[in-house]
C-alpha cells in the first residue's frame, strides 16, 4: 500500500495508505477508517456500525448522530441507506477530521462536522434528540484497541437522555469481554431499551452493540439487506460478512 498522505504529532503518526481505489488512515499501525469511493461495505468492523440502522424502519432515521468520526467511513453509507434530514458528527482529533474532509472528501454541504470532545459536546447539547447515535470512541495513540470513554452509568444515561422514542444507539467495544465488564452490559442500567444485539466479523475483535428502543428483530436487518442492490451482491459473494445475536 502506498502512503498518500502523513502527520506525526505528540507520539502519534498518521498515514492514509491506498491500495487501488481503497484508502485507509492508521493511527500507530493500528486502523481507523477505510473508504473505497464506489463501495458501501468494507468488509470489517464499519459495517457493523451502519447495520443497526436496517433493524427497523430505516425512513424513521431522519436524525443520525456520530460519535467520534475518524475518516468519516460511516458517513456514505448512512447517507445512502437513510439520507437524514440531519447528520452531525463529533470528532476530537483534527487530523482525523482533516481526513474526512479532505483526503477521503466524504463529507458534503448540509452535513455537520464538528472538531472537538464528543462526551462533552452531548452533554451541553440542548436540541432535538437523535433517531440513530453511532458512539466509537477511540484513542489514536491506544494501540490496545479498547475505548478511549469507560461505558460508566452517567455516559450511558447520557447517551440514552438524547436517542429519540423510536431511536437506536450503537456503541463500539474493543472486544465482548469489554462489552460485558462495563455498565453497558448490566441489563438493570440498560433496561430503558426494548432490544440488545451484538454485531461481530471474522475481520475484528470488536463488539458493536445495538440497542433499540421499539422490538427489534434480526431477521428484519437481513431482509433489507438482501433488498438492497448492492448490500445483498456484497452479502451473496461474502464481501458483507456480519455475525448478529440477540443478548435479551
Amino acid at each position: 500500500m502506498a502512503v498518500i498522505w502523513e502527520r506525526r504529532e505528540d507520539g502519534v503518526l498518521y498515514q492514509v495508505r491506498r491500495q487501488g481505489a481503497r484508502m485507509r488512515l492508521f493511527a500507530n499501525g493500528v486502523q481507523h477508517s477505510e473508504f473505497h469511493p464506489k463501495r458501501l461495505v468494507t468488509g470489517s468492523v464499519w459495517d457493523l456500525l451502519w447495520l443497526p440502522a436496517l433493524l427497523g424502519d430505516p425512513a424513521r432515521l431522519r436524525r443520525v448522530l456520530i460519535l467520534g468520526l475518524g475518516g468519516g467511513s460511516l458517513v456514505p453509507p448512512l447517507r445512502a441507506l437513510l439520507a437524514p434530514e440531519r447528520l452531525v458528527a463529533v470528532e476530537l482529533d483534527a487530523h482525523h477530521l482533516a481526513v474526512a474532509r479532505e483526503v477521503f472528501s466524504v463529507v458534503q454541504p448540509g452535513e455537520q462536522t464538528v472538531l472537538g470532545d464528543a462526551v462533552a459536546w452531548l452533554q451541553a447539547y440542548d436540541g432535538e434528540p437523535f433517531d440513530l447515535i453511532i458512539e466509537d470512541l477511540f484513542a489514536p495513540s491506544n494501540e490496545a484497541v479498547s475505548r478511549a470513554v469507560p461505558a460508566d452509568k452517567a455516559w450511558l444515561a447520557t447517551l440514552e437522555r438524547h436517542v429519540s422514542d423510536h431511536g437506536t444507539l450503537v456503541m463500539n467495544f474493543g472486544d465482548y469481554t469489554e462489552y460485558r465488564a462495563s455498565h453497558a452490559g448490566d441489563a438493570e442500567t440498560m433496561a430503558a431499551w426494548s432490544s440488545r444485539f451484538r454485531l461481530s466479523c471474522a475481520d475484528c475483535h470488536n463488539a458493536v452493540i445495538a440497542f433499540t428502543r421499539d422490538p427489534a428483530r434480526s431477521i428484519h436487518l437481513r431482509r433489507r439487506v438482501q433488498a438492497h442492490p448492492e448490500l445483498g451482491k456484497a452479502l451473496r459473494k461474502g464481501k458483507l460478512e456480519y455475525h448478529i445475536r440477540q443478548l435479551d
